[in-house]
């Protein structure tokens, strides 16, 4: 990730104007207001803590960012006394803290515990196993002698700078949403003269900066507030919550053309660079752009593993190509610039963008800052076409085979400066999981049957579950493998287990053999009956919230998401009557959700085929009011396997998505998972 770890340091940030790696103890500076007064209200009964106050003022100055933090809690029972484990992190290249107080108030009495205590500085490297290498710093201090019934009260300053963006005043300022008794103050002030821009959430009212002398002022203090409560199921963007954030960006164009400078400069190759060679190789084997793209972001995604690397000013200026080359370690913005480099070199179209990597919902109604962005990666174009290479995945060795973008936001990266560009959200072209159950009960319902069963897995992890599987003994990976399938098909008694992993298809198929008995119902005289595993839905769930919420939003569901499964039953010859095989076609969208089944039986052979496909990421108030609606009559039913005394023909609707039978190639990138027609189309109702 590109700023990870950044956001608890970005107001703790600072020029070293004191020893950076050491605490800083001094009085409160003279721009802070007295905390606000506390309130009356009544405590909840068995609540842990009580908040007297709590109280965040930040002023933006030509030395940076000064956040003063401060609060005053009440320890009711044992459970709070963890409060009294004071601890505060800061990069020494980029900050410095200052203490002004901590103390414990007991039946009226201050006692100072600095006097006699000290924070003890360490350094905290505590991510390694993540491969993060930040250079933070933590000091701690454990409170001593605190006691149920103490009030305890803190406060600490930061003077912040970012060393790369530090002419740039960027960040936010936030009340907790929970309800709790007390005071609770945000404050920010800054020069009239400079050009800060502001915004809050609607639910912290009316604001409006007033002037403070040669200060502008905007503060907001809740007072005993009730819950900020969520609006249950809308897109994140309907759920941010008081949040007051400020920029002095004019635009997005500002950060636009900042970090395309930081990136052009990591990309420029020495004269003497090895990259150059690299690059030269990939010229002299294809003179295909995208076979070329390709080769780059496979040298990349394995010639350098990943570190993220805050050090030195890090968090946003990435390491030069040729240093990451030399190292063969980095982040996600050293990969990005020496997939930069590559591409260029090979004379393929290409930017880095920004993205936040939750996908960044709503950043379009948000002012520019730098720390809505966590993740870079580089866009090429090719024949017209945007591909999006991400250097820190792995495994990525076919263009068409890299999962659509998660991510709704884009800020690319140019030297003239761009906005934030929408990127339309695409359902997945390939299931995450096909599952193949092949069950032989030629042998008579009353019999085992011999079963066969392949999980066909795609998406992000899949590689590194190969690495662990390739890593492992041939016996351990067999424990493994019989692990999970014990939870994924318990029925079966396995004979053998095996996997392996289809590169140029991006899928790790993980396959079972071995005997099971049906849950047949019946008997050779009454006739037998089986309900088909893998060919029933279950219904989709409401999309409701409460009266009170706002019922006009839309409602964010599981995307992307895409599985199929696939049953074929081979059933056994009856001396009596025929099979009927009961069960209906699906096809239908429904809730942003693609359902579709198919069943056929031909020569004593059932095969069924069903998936499910979330289409879009959130759907209208209306569209969940017709969901809601049509639930009752969803078609949930199992597909039914019947003997009938009556028939003269095996009877069954014949599907001719599943015509090939045995011959389908489940691996391939068109599958009768997709169901007639083009797999991306919105299917109307059966």
């Amino acid at each position: 990730m590109i700023f990870r770890g950044l956001a608890a340091i970005a107001l703790m940030g600072a020029t070293p104007v004191f020893a950076a790696d050491k605490v800083q103890y001094g009085k409160v500076p003279a721009w802070v207001l007295p905390p606000p007064t506390p309130t009356d209200a009544p405590t909840p009964a068995g609540a842990a803590a009580r908040v007297v106050y709590s109280d965040v003022q930040t002023r933006l100055t030509a030395r940076g960012d000064e956040v003063y933090t401060a609060y005053r809690i009440k320890l009711l029972t044992a459970d709070a006394l963890p409060a009294g484990n004071i601890a505060t992190s800061w990069n020494p290249e980029a900050g410095s803290v200052t203490v002004h107080h901590l103390r414990i108030i007991r039946d009226g009495e201050v006692i100072n515990v600095l006097a006699k205590s000290r924070f003890t500085v360490v350094r905290q490297e505590a991510q390694l196993e993540a491969a993060m290498l930040h250079g933070m710093l933590t000091a701690t201090l454990q409170t001593p002698g605190l006691r149920v019934g103490d009030e305890l009260e803190f406060a600490a300053t930061v003077l912040g700078r970012d060393p790369t963006l530090g002419d740039h005043h960027f960040g936010f300022s936030a009340l907790a949403p929970q309800g709790n008794p007390g005071a609770f103050r945000i404050r920010l002030s800054w020069p009239a003269s400079e050009p800060v821009r502001w915004r809050a959430s609607a639910d912290l009212g009316d604001l409006a900066p007033r002037a403070e002398g040669d200060l502008m002022v905007l503060e907001r203090e809740l007072r005993d507030p009730a819950a900020a409560v969520p609006t249950e199921g809308a897109p994140a963007r309907y759920n941010v919550r008081r949040l007051m954030e400020y920029s002095d960006y004019s635009g997005w164009e500002d950060i636009s053309a900042r970090m395309a400078t930081l990136f052009d400069e990591a990309a420029a190759l020495k004269a003497d660079s090895a990259l150059r060679q690299e690059a030269a190789t990939i010229a002299a084997r294809t003179s295909d752009p995208a076979a070329r793209a390709e080769a780059a972001l496979a040298l990349v995604q394995d010639q350098i593993r990943y570190v993220y690397v805050g050090l030195n000013g890090g968090n946003y200026r990435p390491a030069s190509a040729d240093e990451s080359w030399r190292r063969r370690f980095g982040d996600c913005k050293a990969k990005t610039a020496l997939l930069l480099a590559l591409l260029r070199e090979l004379g393929v179209p290409a930017e880095a963008v920004l993205v936040q990597s939750s996908g960044g919902d709503g950043l379009d109604q948000r002012l520019p800052n730098p720390l809505l962005f966590d993740h870079v990666l580089v866009r090429a174009t090719i024949a017209g076409k945007a591909h999006w290479l991400d250097g820190t995945r792995l495994g990525d060795r076919s263009l068409a085979l890299i999962p659509p973008p998660m991510f709704r936001w884009v800020l690319p990266l140019r030297a003239p400066g761009a906005t934030l560009e929408a990127v339309t959200p695409k359902a997945p072209r390939e299931p995450e999981l096909i599952a193949v159950q092949d069950v032989d009960a030629r042998a008579g319902a009353d019999r085992p049957s011999k079963v066969t069963v392949r999980h066909i897995l795609r998406g992000d992890g899949v590689y590194a579950l190969r690495t662990t599987l390739s890593s492992l003994s041939k016996a351990e990976a067999d424990r493994q493998l019989q692990s999970y399938w014990r939870s994924e098909a318990n029925w079966v008694d396995a004979q053998s287990v095996d996997w392996r992993y289809e590169a140029d298809k991006a899928a790790l198929v993980l396959s079972l053999t071995g005997e099971g008995r049906l849950d047949w119902e019946g008997n050779a005289s009454d006739g037998w009956l089986h309900y088909l595993h893998g060919a029933g839905f279950y219904k989709p769930s409401a999309l409701k919230r409460p009266k009170e919420q706002d019922q006009s939003a839309p409602y964010a569901i599981s995307f992307p998401r895409f599985r199929c499964y696939a049953t074929i039953l081979r059933l056994p010859r009856l001396g009596a009557g025929h099979w009927n095989v009961a069960g209906r076609r699906v096809n239908r969208t429904l809730g942003g959700v693609a359902y579709w089944r198919g069943l056929s039986i031909r020569d004593n052979v059932v095969r069924s085929v069903q998936s499910s496909r979330s289409v879009k990421p959130e759907v209208s108030a209306e569209e969940a009011m017709v969901l809601n609606a049509q639930i009752n009559g969803f078609d949930d039913n199992m597909t039914r396997v019947e003997q009938n005394f009556a028939l003269t023909a095996d009877v069954g609707r014949d599907e001719p998505a599943l015509a090939e039978g045995d011959k389908i190639d489940w691996m391939a990138s068109a599958t009768p998972c997709d169901g007639p027609g083009n797999p991306s189309d919105v299917r109307a109702t059966d």
